[in-house]
């Protein structure tokens, strides 16, 4: 397996990326560096400083930002040096020498490996729970970074030792994609046959549409880079793998179809049926003793007035369980995998801990009566700024990416708006938000909202379908939200006026694409 190459997505940098590293450089060579060596000398050999993100994948545009990082490799140096590196930084004002640069300005954010969600992997590749739980874009973020200092070698040390997947770990990530393409494909048939093209029906059809685009980077053996790329540089990055080229036509496939926003009953049953037969995935397979006995062993039941829905316990459950999770999908049954819920962590009232457990499963612990408790109100205050910069910084996404012409990435980024705007509504009223099979059963019956009546109610053409029309009512949706929060006290008032003033205290990059 070969590592991970730390090159651009495209042949040829942009003259936008060109123009940025050069200004990055440049800011760094003349005015930090001198500065860090004159009044904080002990960190010099103790820090990577890199350029991440399109810029230096060679990609970037009039839209982009220039994102640059200090990296610490030890927390305690973090801890010790960074709030005095950043009053140093304020002193140098480069926001004046570089203001139009970008949209951000001239800005170099300091971080640690720990705070980066990185340290795991450095120190402990041997151990499988940390590749399994391990957000793979924040490794593509890292590792297809451009250094422009880093004496101790931090950036190399990264790349020899989580440069590529290891082998069972890469099988166990392309069963679970292949896995999801199966349960979403089957749950979208199974809802536009009942219902016709709802909220419920083509978010699950986007959901293994996500799951195929991811396959196709493990096909490939690479990292899939963030979301709001991972479409865009596919082409680029995957193309000359025979495997991950093939894999990425039958996402393409879905993906335009799905963007167009035309749906129907039997166009998304005819999309979806050639989906998983162009991933070889149509036919049945038959479980070992059955499927019932094989989800019974490796996932919990949680059972409703409707039906059961199984809940995977383990992020590598095995072969078998995967076959026997696609024959219980096709057979009607609701099978939620570890990826999708974390439901393979501890349910913890802590911030963290909190984050990685996607509502939803919070949602079930309720329903089997499991005492998880609300977590403490600094935490909540903590989530609740989150959501605030989340839903903003999506709003964002869906914009630049209609501008830019990206149009199944637009669509995917308006629904996960859709999504959080949900949590939050059922987090004011003291609740979960359900699972997506139980939206319309009558899951969201109790937010009093607009939101779910638009939900329930409009066609979701009509709701997503025009672009601007969109982001005008998700920016009422966003504003109506934020004047909730500030007024019971939930959200500061200056959050809701800066958002991205607050990124770095709830570290978004953990959490924000866990169980999109």
């Amino acid at each position: 397996m070969p590592t991970i190459p730390a090159t651009p997505a495209t042949a040829q940098p942009t003259g936008d990326s060109l123009r940025l590293r050069g200004s990055a450089t440049e800011a760094f060579r003349d005015h930090l560096l001198p500065a860090i060596r004159r009044h904080l000398p002990a960190i010099e050999d103790r820090i990577a400083v890199v350029i991440t993100s399109s810029v230096a994948y060679g990609a970037a545009d009039r839209h982009s930002d220039l994102d640059m990082f200090i990296m610490f490799e030890r927390e305690q140096d973090y801890l010790r040096y960074a709030g005095r590196l950043e009053r140093l930084i304020d002193r140098l004002d480069l926001g004046t020498l570089y203001g139009d640069v970008c949209d951000k300005g001239m800005r170099f954010e300091i971080e640690s490996l720990r705070r980066a969600d990185l340290s795991a992997l450095f120190h402990h590749p041997e151990r499988r729970p940390n590749w399994h739980r391990q957000s793979e874009w924040l490794l593509t973020w890292f590792l297809d970074a451009r250094p422009i200092h880093d004496p101790a070698g931090i950036h190399a040390r990264l790349l020899r030792r989580a440069g590529h997947w290891p082998a069972d770990v890469l099988q166990a990530r392309k069963d679970d994609a292949r896995t999801r393409i199966v349960t979403w494909g089957e749950t979208a048939r199974r809802l536009a046959d009942r219902q016709g093209p709802v909220y419920e029906t083509v978010r699950s059809a986007f959901r293994a549409a996500t799951a195929s685009l991811e396959l196709a980077y493990l096909d490939a053996g690479r990292y899939a880079p963030h979301p709001k790329w991972r479409s865009t540089y596919a082409e680029a990055m995957l193309r000359t793998d025979r495997q991950a080229s093939t894999t990425l036509d039958a996402h393409r496939r879905l993906a335009d179809h799905l963007a167009l926003a035309r749906w129907t009953v039997r166009g998304l049953d005819a999309a979806l049926r050639q989906h998983c037969a162009s991933h070889g995935l149509s036919e049945p397979e038959p479980a070992c003793g059955g499927w019932a006995s094989e989800l019974a062993a490796h996932a919990a039941p949680y059972t409703d007035d409707h039906s059961t829905m199984w809940v995977a316990e383990s992020r590598a459950p095995g072969e078998a369980f995967h076959v026997a999770a696609r024959e219980a999908a096709r057979a009607g049954e609701v099978v939620y995998l570890a990826s999708e819920l974390g439901s393979d962590r501890i349910v913890s009232r802590t911030y963290d801990g909190v984050m990685r457990t996607a509502e939803p499963f919070r949602w079930l612990a309720d329903l089997a009566k499991r005492d998880v408790g609300p977590p403490g109100i600094h935490v909540q205050k903590r989530r609740w700024r989150f959501i605030n910069f989340i839903i903003w910084r999506k709003l964002r996404v869906v914009d630049k990416a209609a501008k830019r012409g990206q149009a199944f990435t637009c669509r995917w980024y308006q629904f996960q708006v859709i999504d959080h705007l949900l949590e939050a509504l059922a987090m004011l009223e003291d609740e979960h938000l359900p699972p997506l099979h139980r939206y319309g059963s009558p899951g969201l019956a109790s937010l009093k909202a607009p939101l779910f009546t638009d939900i329930a109610l409009l066609p979701t053409s009509a709701l997503v379908g025009d672009v601007q029309n969109f982001l005008a009512w998700g920016w009422r949706e966003f504003e109506g939200l934020q004047h909730t929060l500030v007024k019971h006290g939930l959200l500061p008032r200056e959050a809701a006026q800066d958002p991205l003033a607050t990124q770095w205290e709830i570290q978004y990059w953990k959490y924000e694409n866990l169980f999109s």
